[in-house]
């Protein structure tokens, strides 16, 4: 597949999405996260020969087609019954620290009722993420090309309300960094989307235990903390496009903004600016925003 931006000057991002947990009432993810990884196509290829080198030492080459996924490989039972793939984890999180990658994240909180869907509303964490994506370009002669794991059918329609989002709601053309035609791909063969994964469930095993808040009480969470601060280091605080405010490149998301669906046109954009206004002067130092309960 060739995912290139045929216009003079122009070079291409790739950004991969993934989600760790689902945004349900009844979902076991206390804090489900979505999250970006973003780099340069050009460096698309170098990236895949790493992680595949990986692979190649920790597993064997009769394994080197696993793959990463967090539900598999980010549990304690992993950690302590396999041994070899505890290591490649660690090497995976130890190859992200040099990677050329930039990292957003949304954290939500796991509402409490159903949220309601429409045909139309694309959900708010994946608008956070695209603003996001955008302005990381700002000063850039370059497009994002975006690549989201599933088929598109997911959130009662994932694809039809992206096209909808980017072609006919105000925000969504605003987003003149991002092409307007996301890809809809399978992890297996698609190593960021992986690294996606990865990171996004590390985050949520880091929020659900609260280790912002408490030292890990075993080795395993102790890993997963070291791995959110490889995965922060990676992150990038970007600027609103009023130049006030700070966007937080891992950012949480509060419950009510599940059931908030703006009228066509209106834009997300300031109700977050709003919200980071408020939190700016407080922001904890995990790089976060702090608890949403606060801005209840």
């Amino acid at each position: 597949m060739t995912l290139g931006i045929q216009q003079d000057g122009l070079t291409s991002t790739l950004a991969f999405i993934d989600e760790s947990g689902h945004p349900h009432p009844n979902d076991e993810a206390v804090r489900p996260v979505l999250a970006a990884v973003c780099f340069a196509q050009s460096d698309s290829r170098s990236l895949s020969r790493q992680l595949y080198r990986v692979k190649r030492i920790c597993l064997g080459t009769e394994r080197v087609g696993l793959e990463l996924k967090a539900h598999d490989l980010l549990k304690r039972s992993t950690f302590q019954r396999k041994p070899e793939l505890h290591e490649f984890v660690e090497s995976v999180f130890d190859l992200l620290r040099n990677l050329p990658v930039t990292i957003f994240a949304v954290t939500m909180e796991r509402p409490t009722q159903v949220i309601p869907r429409t045909d139309t509303q694309l959900p708010r964490q994946y608008q956070y993420i695209l603003q996001r994506v955008h302005a990381l370009l700002l000063d850039q002669p370059s497009l994002s090309v975006v690549l989201i794991d599933g088929d598109g059918s997911q959130y009662g329609g994932l694809a039809r309300k992206l096209e909808r989002y980017l072609h006919r709601h105000r925000e969504g053309q605003s987003l003149v960094n991002v092409v307007d035609v996301p890809y809809l791909v399978d992890s297996r063969f698609t190593m960021g989307i992986q690294l996606a994964d990865m990171v996004a469930g590390a985050i949520r095993q880091y929020e659900g235990a609260e280790l912002f808040r408490n030292p890990p009480p075993d080795a395993y969470l102790a890993a997963i903390e070291r791995y959110y601060r490889i995965i922060r280091e990676k992150t990038r605080d970007v600027v609103g496009p009023t130049g006030k405010y700070t966007w937080y490149g891992l950012h949480r998301m509060p419950e009510r903004l599940h059931y908030f669906a703006p009228e066509e046109g209106e834009s997300a954009v300031v109700e977050e600016e709003e919200a980071e206004g408020l939190s700016n002067q407080s922001a904890r130092c995990d790089g976060h925003r702090p608890s949403p309960l606060a801005l209840r």
